[in-house]
């Protein structure tokens, strides 16, 4: 659990965040804040100690989440197929560590997989004990652990997504019956979960892959998505107020067929402190594009130059995909072009695009945007080994 002093210290800098949002809101919904250019970054390639970089076999190292300050958690697997946890600092040291009781048999593909870290330095993600079920962690600043699920887990397990400023933890789960619900475990570990208005709430052999949360700010608003139950499991988003009051939303041009809609399974939205939200949408042709919603519910649609206009291709991906703002109003995410190649992108608060492909990449996912404009996230090399990136800001 959290040291008194760390609670003490996150509750004074949510109550300083929440009163500078009235002076900033303006300036960063017009983009008239600190921007960021699209100019060429400079991308830093790195892996993992003990990562397995052996050609072929899809390994390596997976960051998933940066914060203000330039720490960088995910996960490494090593020669062991087991996958380990990590932090690197922004000097380049790394602390490796694991979850108490994931399982780290060699060739189970099991072990411990991170997701977020905080600007305090807590992490949250998942772990994979011996019978291959997942479980929500929390590593603390001072590196003590606290193991969670929902009460009424059941199926696969446990995923948390986000851990905010105050230690407030949201994701999705499966019940008994591997029906996906939302989760939003508090810092005094209390739970509470939901599904989405008339959410499918079958399971994923039935082609339902439910409800989820997969972001939270300083000020408790969460967003995430849910497939509707009107047979052809269209995605929707939604945001849910600190209060618990749900709102749903589509994106204009959002398609209404199978697998269409705004948001997909998986995929994480983009959140910032002010209540702007990014993300993609699928329309009538399944093609992906990307918006940006400001906090009255305006909508701006995008396209990354270079994205593809056939199924299955455009300014997003069809699951599984991540889109990530920060609070100068800058997104960064993922497009496909015309050959289904994966590419990262930078939209700035101004709206202009730039290509974030590190040297050698023949797939890039990009997994963050941290407040300073740095970005971080996985590729993959012309040999199938996956590395970790972090593209420095361009001022």
């Amino acid at each position: 659990m959290m040291t008194s002093y760390t609670r003490f210290s996150q509750f004074h800098l949510a109550v300083r965040r929440k009163a500078i949002f009235g002076v900033c809101l303006a300036l960063c919904i017009l983009g008239l804040g600190h921007s960021v250019s699209a100019q060429e970054g400079r991308i830093i390639s790195f892996d993992a100690p003990g990562a397995d970089t052996t050609p072929g076999d899809y390994n390596g190292t997976y960051p998933s989440g940066m914060n203000t300050w330039g720490f960088i958690t995910g996960s490494y697997q090593g020669a062991d197929t087991v996958y380990h946890g990590f932090v690197r600092s922004p000097g380049g040291k790394f602390t490796t560590f694991e979850a108490p009781g994931a399982d780290t048999t060699a060739g189970s593909y099991n072990g411990t997989s991170p997701i977020s870290i905080n600007d305090f330095g807590a992490i949250t993600g998942s772990y994979y004990d011996a019978n291959g079920f997942t479980h929500g962690f929390l590593r603390s600043p001072d590196g003590k652990f606290t193991s969670f699920d929902p009460p009424d887990v059941g199926g696969y397990g446990t995923f948390p997504k986000v851990i905010n400023i105050e230690g407030t933890i949201v994701g999705n789960y499966t019940d008994s019956n591997y029906s996906f619900r939302a989760f939003l475990r508090s810092p005094d570990g209390t739970f509470i979960t939901w599904v989405g208005p008339d959410a499918c709430e079958t399971n994923g052999s039935q082609g339902c892959y439910g409800s989820g949360a997969s972001n939270i700010n300083a000020l408790g608003i969460t967003v995430g998505g849910y497939e509707d139950n009107n047979g052809n499991f269209v995605h929707h988003d939604f945001v849910r107020s600190p209060d618990g009051k749900l709102k749903t939303f589509d994106v204009p041009g959002a398609g209404t067929d199978s697998y269409q809609g705004t948001g997909c399974p998986g995929c994480s939205t983009g959140l910032n402190q002010f209540g702007a939200i990014a993300g993609i949408y699928i329309d009538a042709n399944s093609v992906q594009h990307g918006f940006l919603r400001t906090p009255n519910g305006k909508f701006t649609t995008f396209d990354a130059p270079g994205a593809g206009t056939g199924s299955g291709q455009g300014t997003g991906c069809p699951s599984d995909c991540s889109v990530s703002l920060n609070d100068s109003g800058a997104i960064t995410g993922t497009y496909i072009d015309a050959n289904f190649n994966y590419h990262g992108y930078l939209r700035t608060p101004k709206g202009k695009i730039a290509t974030v492909d590190p040297p050698g990449s023949v797939f890039t996912s990009p997994s963050g945007i941290n407040d300073s404009g740095g970005i971080t996230g996985t590729y993959v090399d012309a040999n199938g080994v996956y590395h970790g990136f972090v593209r420095t800001p361009d001022w």
